[in-house]
C-alpha cells in the first residue's frame, strides 16, 4: 500500500512539472503582440520603381528598425531573396528592376521578443518604363525631358530638384513619384495628392 502511495506522489510530481514547462514555454509567445504587413501602393508597376511594405501591430502603430524578408518569385518559379529594413514610418522600401512580367511577391517578418511573426503576399505586373516625351517643337531635341512634375505642371528635371521642391513645400515627409510624374504622398496625415487629412 505504501507503495503504491509512493507511485502516485511520483506521478503526481512528474506531471505536476510537465504542466509547468508547457505554462512557461506559452508565455513568452502569449505576451507578444501581433505584426502585420502590409503592401502600399499599385499593384502595376513601370520597371525601377519601388515596392513599398509597411510593418505595424495589432493597433496599425508603426514598427521601425526591423528586418523585413522579400522573396520575388517569376513565372517560371525562380526566386529573388532580399532584407530590407522598415524605416521610423514603418516602411521598407525595395527597387523593382525586373524584366515587364507578373510576379508573385512574398514577404516575411520573423519576429522578435515583442512582436510575433507575420507575412503577406502579392501578385505585381512590371511594365516596361515608358520615356516622357516633351511636345514636339523645332528646338525640342535641346530641351531636356521633364524627370517629374510639380502639383502646378511645373516640370522638375533631377532627382535633387524633386527632393528641394518637396522638402521646402511638406518638410521631411516620404513620397514616390507616380506614373502620372507627379508625387503621391505616402507621409501619415497626407492623401495622395499631399493634402493634409489628418491622422486617423
Amino acid at each position: 500500500m505504501e507503495r503504491n502511495n509512493i507511485i502516485i506522489i511520483a506521478l503526481i510530481v512528474i506531471i505536476a512539472a510537465l504542466l509547468v514547462t508547457m505554462v512557461f514555454t506559452m508565455m513568452p509567445n502569449m505576451q507578444k503582440q501581433d505584426s502585420k504587413l502590409k503592401f502600399k501602393g499599385n499593384d502595376t508597376l513601370k520597371k525601377g520603381d519601388s515596392i513599398k511594405i509597411k510593418l505595424t501591430d495589432s493597433n496599425g502603430k508603426e514598427i521601425s528598425g526591423q528586418s523585413v524578408n522579400v522573396t520575388i518569385t517569376d513565372k517560371d518559379k525562380a526566386s529573388d531573396y532580399h532584407s530590407v529594413e522598415t524605416d521610423e514610418n514603418g516602411v521598407g522600401t525595395i527597387k523593382i528592376d525586373k524584366d515587364p512580367g507578373k510576379y508573385k511577391v512574398k514577404v516575411t517578418y520573423d519576429g522578435n521578443d515583442k512582436y510575433k511573426a507575420s507575412n503577406a503576399t502579392k501578385t505585381i505586373t512590371v511594365e516596361e518604363k515608358e520615356e516622357v516625351q516633351e511636345a514636339s517643337s523645332s528646338s525640342s531635341s535641346s530641351t531636356p525631358s521633364a524627370y517629374a512634375y510639380k502639383s502646378d505642371g511645373t516640370p522638375m528635371y533631377s532627382q535633387a530638384e524633386v527632393d528641394s521642391y518637396m522638402h521646402n513645400k511638406y518638410g521631411n515627409v516620404n513620397y514616390h513619384i507616380a506614373e502620372n510624374g507627379y508625387m503621391d504622398m505616402d507621409q501619415p496625415g497626407y492623401d495622395d495628392a499631399g493634402h493634409w487629412i489628418g491622422y486617423r
